[in-house]
């Protein structure tokens, strides 16, 4: 089947084009604030480089978020125009679970995305590698910066855009291990890669799609999912 892929929850646009699990084009940029401007044009020109025809696409995939409010708006109306012409099937992928699937340092068991979301909150989650797969262990969290160093009980490795800015909150939890060289932003590639695997058990009705904003709630860092 014939996947298109596409995340716009940051700065990044990231737009990938697999046919099962092989990757036949990708898209990976810093478009700043312009997703609106270049996201169609863009799927569109990479899709004529492949000579795919638009109805030959079965599975659109969407980075839900957490990110950007409104690049999370752009993606989410953009898979439903697709949608509502194409009849393909949807799929929308948690943010997190993209970015965790990056190159990361080998030999850390525990893992969390640490997203800034501003006002001394973060977006965060934590993982767990567990014979070569990597599983959420917490529910996608929207925490009070020390409430979720204050729950931690194990050591776990933390990346992404939070982690300079509470370096000394990270430096003063016994628990934390943090490295701000990580190429943490989502990719399109692995959208897709796990949109086709979900895709296997269930799709989403593209109508009903949503970005995932999460909401401050009580931090959770042993709750499973």
């Amino acid at each position: 089947m014939k996947t298109l892929a596409f995340d716009t929850s940051t700065k990044y646009l990231s737009i990938a084009c697999l046919e099962g699990d092989d990757v036949r084009a990708s898209f990976h940029e810093d478009v700043g604030i312009r997703h609106s401007e270049v996201l169609v044009p863009t799927i569109k020109e990479t899709l004529e480089k492949l000579a795919w025809r638009p109805e030959e696409i079965g599975l659109v995939c969407v980075g839900l978020g957490p990110g950007s409010f409104t690049g999370l708006r752009i993606g989410i109306a953009t898979v439903k125009g697709l949608a509502a012409v194409l009849r393909n099937k949807v799929v929308g992928v948690p943010t997190m679970d993209a970015i965790v699937m990056n190159p990361l340092p080998q030999g850390k068991k525990r893992l969390a995305p640490f997203l800034d979301a501003r006002k001394g909150k973060v977006y965060a989650c934590v993982y767990e590698r567990s014979g070569g797969e990597i599983k959420r262990a917490t529910d996608y969290l929207l925490v009070e910066v020390d409430e979720f160093l204050d729950g931690l009980e194990e050591e776990v490795f933390f990346f992404g855009d939070a982690v300079a800015g509470y370096r000394e909150k990270l430096d003063s939890c016994p628990f934390a291990q943090y490295a701000e060289d990580v190429d943490w932003y989502p990719r399109a590639v692995e959208i897709g890669h796990i949109g086709l695997k979900k895709s296997l058990a269930a799709t989403d009705d593209p109508e009903a799609i949503e970005p995932l904003y999460l909401h401050a709630k009580e931090c959770n860092i042993t709750g499973g999912t």
